[in-house]
């Protein structure tokens, strides 16, 4: 039963999915490929919205009042300091531009794939809003070892400037071999640097960062 309350007889409608997802997902938080939307750090437009949460759920994908959405389920200690933002007169809970992008590099699935990732990290970086300190400290909090190997191939990739980043990515590097999408079935070549299997090739957007 949703937690929403309608007039008898009348169908249960709502405008904004972050607030049904909020109501009906809780505890949760809008991420991945919505909040790098939200942000500015994509114009690809996906028809489901992201929600990571720590209710229990039964399906990844789930349709409710004509709204779609897409589901990760994460431990409830998750949950906690994800960005409250308006929404009309609602206060809706979303991962940040950083948040956002540690997730996906934990799990580019939440992005719709390492190739649409890329992209929002080149947005991030050429935005005027990026702070790579503060990206860094979010790994530092929640990145996996693969993640660190992703952050720190892409980074050499987009944002060969910022030294002291990549530096730490060579720091936290752990052992043993990472796919770059753990998505593609395609073993991939051996990147000894990274320690990366770089199954997806990244050309285009080296080309245009």
């Amino acid at each position: 039963m949703l937690p929403l309350e309608a007039e008898p007889g009348q169908p249960m409608m709502i405008d904004d999915p972050w607030v049904l997802a909020r109501e009906v997902f809780s505890p949760c938080y809008i991420g991945g490929w919505s909040a790098a939307e939200y942000w500015g750090l994509t114009e690809q437009i996906f028809r489901s919205t992201l929600v990571i949460t720590a209710a229990q759920i039964r399906a990844r994908s789930v349709s409710l009042l004509g709204q779609e959405f897409r589901l990760f389920w994460v431990q409830k200690k998750s949950i906690a300091g994800a960005t409250l933002i308006w929404r009309g007169s609602e206060r809706i809970p979303v991962s940040d531009r950083e948040r956002t992008i540690v997730d996906c590099l934990r799990h580019p699935e939440l992005c719709g794939g390492i190739r649409h990732l890329a992209h929002v990290m080149r947005e991030y970086g050429s935005s005027k809003e990026h702070d790579f300190r503060k990206l860094a400290a979010v790994a530092k909090e929640t990145a996996t070892g693969a993640a660190w190997k992703r952050l720190g191939y892409l980074a050499e990739l987009l944002w060969p400037g910022e030294k002291s980043l990549i530096d730490d990515c060579l720091n936290r590097r752990t052992t043993g071999y990472a796919k770059f999408d753990p998505a593609v079935r395609k073993a991939g070549k051996m990147l000894r640097r990274w320690r990366l299997r770089i199954n997806v090739s990244l050309a285009n957007e080296a080309t245009q960062s």
